[in-house]
């Protein structure tokens, strides 16, 4: 009969096999989805910054990432989202008697079904309307359920990586997720003006 540390060693690997599998298949699902569409393209687009040396200005080419860097502003929005499910579900859970499963599993399990939903739907989660953030893919637009899905799943391996290496790890790969989704986070008030930019 399997012991319990059997289990978890088997379950882990399960994990972990399933997240490299979908890391590498997200690739071949979102080259399709971003198919469906021929407008402009943000991660095509460039920005430019003069620097002065000695003198002299200097104009640089970048490429356009209009990502929020601050991870833990992001978090923040995550920890709200599962705040949000944790009380609803308590409460059911309190009118059920504890009939309920788990308040705390079905809260995460919310964060990965509920949030890609909301993100496709509307651009924004609970706790990215609080704080006044939205997701757009490539296009400007909301994320398709299928691109917010995959992105949501690689975000909680995101974030467990970035907070198990003491934040250490390097800032363009705090957010792998958006860059292997063609996603990006940013200002709600800046939506306006990316997608001027993206029908020039």
């Amino acid at each position: 009969m399997m012991n319990s540390f059997t289990f978890e060693i088997i379950a882990f690997g399960a994990l972990l096999l399933a997240y490299f599998m979908l890391y590498y298949l997200s690739e071949f699902v979102i080259k399709i989805e971003l198919q469906k569409k021929k407008t402009k393209r943000i991660s095509n687009c460039k920005t430019y910054k003069k620097i002065t040396r000695r003198g002299e200005n200097f104009e640089y080419e970048f490429p356009l990432n209009p990502n929020l860097d601050e991870f833990w502003l992001r978090l923040l929005a995550k920890i709200l989202d599962y705040g949000c499910y944790l009380s609803l579900f308590y409460l059911i859970n309190t009118i059920l008697i504890g009939k309920s499963p788990s308040p705390f599993l079905l809260a995460f399990l919310a964060l990965l079904l509920i949030n890609p939903i909301l993100e496709s739907l509307l651009g924004k989660t609970f706790g990215k309307y609080i704080l006044g953030m939205r997701v757009i893919d490539d296009y400007g637009e909301n994320p398709s359920l299928l691109t917010s899905f995959i992105k949501n799943i690689l975000q909680l391996f995101s974030i467990v990586f970035y907070m198990l290496s003491s934040a250490t790890i390097l800032e363009d790969e705090m957010f792998f997720h958006n860059k292997r989704t063609f996603t990006y986070t940013i200002w709600n008030k800046d939506h306006d003006k990316i997608v001027t930019e993206l029908k020039k």
